[in-house]
């Protein structure tokens, strides 16, 4: 029987990548550390775009069930980024899946490609090379994307993971997340939930970590998501509230059966 714990990821960047948004932490957390601490059992490995150490990071795999990696270039400017990431996943024995971060973006980057980059026959391409190494194609889909026109590229992936840039209220969360639902019909979905609020650069609350995870724990025994992700590792080295909240929850939920 699978518990909540079994369902839940954690989003891992590298521990010193986001001085910009949250500034020099107390402590260094890697994703491995901060799964443990949040009572996870699942990680996505994300450097986007900062250096990774993804082989010190695969030595130390004990409790981890299930690994995602980012389809980006990780460090090797010029390199075909899918060809990258799988030449990686021999490294974790857990892999069952890669993820398109931030695909549905606009502008430019130097490590991920959006979107409009690629035609939908190669991004089919792709997906029977991920398919042939035996793993899942994931994306990222933010709610301010609900409204744009992602398809047929959505159409192309197997699982959808999906974001709310800004903390939502309890109303936006519910009406934002069955769009979510309503236009990934058909896909394995997850949802993620922010220990720190990117959109306003500010520390998450954590009675809104609290809601969104509640909601979330109903749609998981409900069938309509495999699994929550929790973001992120680094915020563990900053004494935020929120994290610590989500510590608490998962104490409180982690054992249940769904």
């Amino acid at each position: 029987m699978k518990k909540v714990r079994d369902c839940l990821w954690v989003w891992g960047h590298p521990e010193d990548s986001l001085y910009d948004w949250i500034g020099i932490p107390n402590k260094y957390v890697t994703p491995v550390e901060s799964m443990r601490e949040l009572g996870a059992t699942n990680i996505f490995f994300v450097p986007f775009g900062h250096p990774f150490d993804i082989i010190r990071y695969s030595k130390d795999t004990k409790g981890m069930a299930k690994i995602g990696l980012s389809v980006e270039n990780w460090g090797d400017l010029g390199s075909n980024h899918l060809e990258k990431t799988l030449s990686l996943a021999p490294l974790f024995p857990q892999i069952d899946r890669v993820v398109y971060d931030d695909f549905f973006g606009e502008g430019e980057s130097s490590y991920i490609r959006f979107s409009a980059s690629y035609p939908i026959e190669e991004l089919i391409s792709e997906r029977e090379r991920i398919h042939k190494a035996g793993l899942e194609m994931w994306v990222v889909y933010y709610q301010s994307q609900l409204n744009m026109t992602v398809q047929p590229h959505m159409d192309v992936f197997d699982g959808v993971s999906f974001w709310f840039w800004n903390e939502p209220t309890p109303e936006q969360y519910r009406e934002y997340s069955q769009m979510f639902l309503a236009n990934t019909v058909g896909k394995k979905r997850l949802i993620g939930c922010y220990l720190y609020n990117f959109g306003l650069k500010q520390p998450a609350l954590p009675e809104c970590v609290e809601y969104q995870l509640d909601a979330n724990l109903e749609l998981l025994k409900s069938g309509e998501i495999e699994g929550i992700v929790l973001h992120n590792n680094v915020i563990s080295g900053c004494n935020h509230p929120a994290y610590e909240a989500a510590c608490k929850w998962v104490e409180t939920h982690g054992d249940k059966i769904v």
